[in-house]
């Protein structure tokens, strides 16, 4: 089976780079929608990396892209009340129908998260617990299966959008093999990746479970320029900026690629090696006014591998 290819869109790049301009975004999707992407993907924060808010990015990207699936990576669930997320959840895919993949997550366990579950009066702890009750407490609204309260409108899709769990601890490579329907990790190599599908295949087997209806994924970040000193450069610039830390240290926990268009789709590729079967892509520079024509090339060379 052929890989799948999305995009990550600037939607917090837009913030440090493009003056807050909600067009940079839409603008992406767009272009990306016209050089072949299958998906395009937005992140979610509140106060740790400010971004546009991701799931009004969503209804607003259903407009703009007709055909495109349209996914977070990741959001994160427990800065909002379950019956609120079902509902938004529902109507995305009443706006677009089989189009959302709601990829959630925990957060990292840094200060940045606290603070905004802090903010919004969630405690910190149990924080996958919590998860796993959120999402159980959103299918079952979307079903119909809930009898304190009933969500309208249901969604189109009997179960409602699709949910793919972020992670990389075993527990959540467990989790993602019994209960979600895609998994899409931060591994920093493509030896990482495949020991980590190893073990999101063997607990979907273990639960009877056919590992090939769980959606692999993986998030790779990448910097391109004809000059590999100039890539290393970007990227660094780009983690300052994003993070606020080097590249250097990013790498050492997310997959990060400098190099060449070509050097860069090897580097992709290694991953579907792996086991991944989409690949989604997030262009690592501040350099917006290059970032389409960069994600297109960089594509072209994918397809034609």
């Amino acid at each position: 089976m052929s890989p799948r290819f999305g995009l990550l869109l600037p939607s917090r790049e837009a913030l440090l780079w493009g003056g807050a301009d909600a067009e940079v975004v839409l603008g992406a999707a767009r272009h990306a929608e016209d050089a072949g992407f299958d998906s395009a993907w937005v992140g979610d924060s509140l106060l740790a990396r400010p971004r546009f808010e991701p799931l009004t990015l969503l209804a607003a990207l259903s407009a703009a892209t007709p055909r495109l699936e349209l996914g977070t990576a990741v959001l994160l669930p427990l800065l909002r009340h379950p019956l609120t997320l079902a509902h938004i959840g529902a109507t995305l895919d009443r706006l677009a129908p089989g189009r959302i993949i709601l990829g959630v997550g925990v957060g990292g366990d840094v200060p940045g998260t606290h603070t905004e579950l802090a903010a919004v009066g969630v405690a910190s702890t149990r924080r996958v617990a919590a998860l796993l009750d959120e999402v159980e407490r959103c299918r079952r609204l979307w079903r119909g299966e809930t009898e304190d309260v009933e969500l309208l409108p249901r969604p189109l899709s009997p179960s409602g959008p699709r949910l793919w769990l972020g992670g990389n601890g075993p527990r959540m490579l467990r989790l993602a093999g019994r209960l979600f329907d895609g998994w899409m990790p931060f591994t920093p190599t493509p030896n990482a990746y495949a020991a980590a599908h190893a073990v999101v295949v063997e607990d979907a087997e273990r639960v009877g479970r056919d590992p090939r209806a769980i959606e692999t994924s993986a998030y790779l970040t990448v910097a391109v320029d004809d000059r590999p000193s100039v890539s290393a450069e970007q990227l660094d610039r780009y983690m300052l900026g994003y993070y606020g830390v080097p590249a250097a240290v990013m790498a050492g926990v997310q997959a990060c690629h400098t190099g060449t268009v070509a050097s860069a789709a090897e580097w992709v590729a290694t991953y579907a090696a792996a086991g991944a079967r989409h690949l989604i892509l997030r262009m690592g520079t501040p350099e917006l006014d290059t970032h389409r024509d960069v994600a297109a090339a960089l594509l072209s060379a994918l397809r034609s591998a």
